[in-house]
């Protein structure tokens, strides 16, 4: 999952989908800008070494399953496995994002959904993106998202060579009709629209700010509406309905 620019909850709608996702699904916070999910969820609680450039150092002695088993976390019941991010901004240009993408494209019993952050192609996260099924662009429904959005899809189309209109290609819209329709949207990008999330500031709260998760969360609309989500993008990508084939278990990219 991408974005365009500022904060349209690109990591709070990916731990949403992964957590909900009808099968085994990790987490994999693939900002190159650094991540966010260690402040923000489980209130910081996060052993020391569990992240994505510790588990990329381990790929030079061990295959990708030890090095997951080692680093990936679990912070709570209700949320999924996460491989959390980079602790600077500087880490980003020294990964092999591709190595990364085609590793993780080979896991076998489970889905891996990637949180991508701002798109930027001199970030090297292109490389990942291109191994993934289907790469989604998350906007919020404000013009200033809108219009920012609108400029990025040609963009990215042109980097991941996916065709205007393709479904590998597809638009996420967080919060509609504020005050744009998801429809009006995904036209305005010339991008399929994949889904729509509502704006829910308790259930985000529990991913974002690390408040604490209540009886019924699972029954909140944002948790609802993810759901019936990852269950559509889940078979799609099953099937191949994203448009690239592939062995095994797919990669989802969510910016």
């Amino acid at each position: 999952m991408v974005s365009a620019k500022g904060s349209p909850g690109v990591t709070t709608s990916a731990l949403a989908l992964a957590a909900t996702w009808p099968r085994t699904a990790l987490l994999v916070e693939a900002d190159p800008f650094g991540g966010d999910v260690r402040a923000g969820l489980a209130a910081g609680q996060w052993p020391p070494s569990a992240g994505l450039a510790e588990a990329v150092a381990d790929l030079r002695s061990m295959d990708l399953d030890e090095a997951l088993a080692l680093r990936v976390h679990r912070p709570a019941q209700w949320a999924p496995p996460v491989l959390a991010g980079l602790g600077c901004v500087g880490q980003a240009g020294a990964l092999p994002w591709g190595r990364i993408g085609a590793e993780l494209g080979r896991i076998q019993g489970a889905d891996v959904v990637a949180d991508c952050g701002r798109y930027l192609p001199a970030d090297g996260v292109l490389a990942l993106l291109r191994e993934c099924q289907l790469v989604v662009l998350v906007t919020g429904s404000s013009l200033r998202a809108v219009r920012s959005a609108a400029r990025l899809a040609p963009l990215l189309g042109r980097d991941l060579a996916v065709p205007a209109g393709h479904p590998r290609l597809s638009a996420l819209v967080v919060g509609p009709g504020d005050p744009y329709p998801g429809s009006e949207i995904a036209r305005a990008c010339e991008l399929p629209l994949l889904g729509e999330l509502p704006d829910d500031p308790r259930a985000a709260g529990v991913w974002s700010d690390g408040e604490p998760c209540w009886r019924r969360f699972g029954r909140s609309a944002l948790q609802r509406a993810a759901r019936g989500l990852a269950d559509r993008i889940a078979d799609g990508v099953s099937t191949g309905a994203a448009g690239r084939g592939a062995d095994g278990v797919g990669a989802v990219g969510v910016a």
